[in-house]
């Protein structure tokens, strides 16, 4: 369930409603891309264009200490875009500081050409 009273249409979402990887989620992004090869005529004017390789960048801030190693496979427990395939942690930040909770950051890659197990 999202955080707080929303009064509106039913549209948006407020919030983040599950927490994310093993952290009290204070943030989630996800971008997803391809890679694009453009095909040119003898002018210099593009007359296709080929879209392959779908990946998914997944950034996750939170408070605590992420359990999360490179490399290992991760899911994500929210409503997002569709991600490319199956995900893997590419960076683990930690962060501490006087009069501050710890928070880590958690970077990972969706690929299109990989099925989730």
């Amino acid at each position: 369930m999202a955080c707080g009273t929303l009064v509106q249409d039913g549209t948006l979402e407020f919030g983040v409603a599950v927490d994310e990887a093993s952290l009290i989620t204070q943030s989630v992004s996800v971008t997803n891309k391809m890679d694009k090869k453009e095909a040119r005529d003898s002018c210099g004017i593009v007359v296709a264009v080929a879209y392959y390789n779908p990946t998914s960048e997944i950034q996750i801030e939170g408070l605590g200490t992420s359990s999360n190693s490179i490399g290992s496979a991760l899911s994500l427990s929210g409503t997002f875009l569709t991600l490319a395939g199956a995900t893997f942690v590419d960076e683990v930040s930690l962060e501490k500081a006087n009069e501050e909770f710890v928070k880590s950051t958690v970077r990972a890659t969706s690929y299109g050409g990989i099925t989730p197990a």
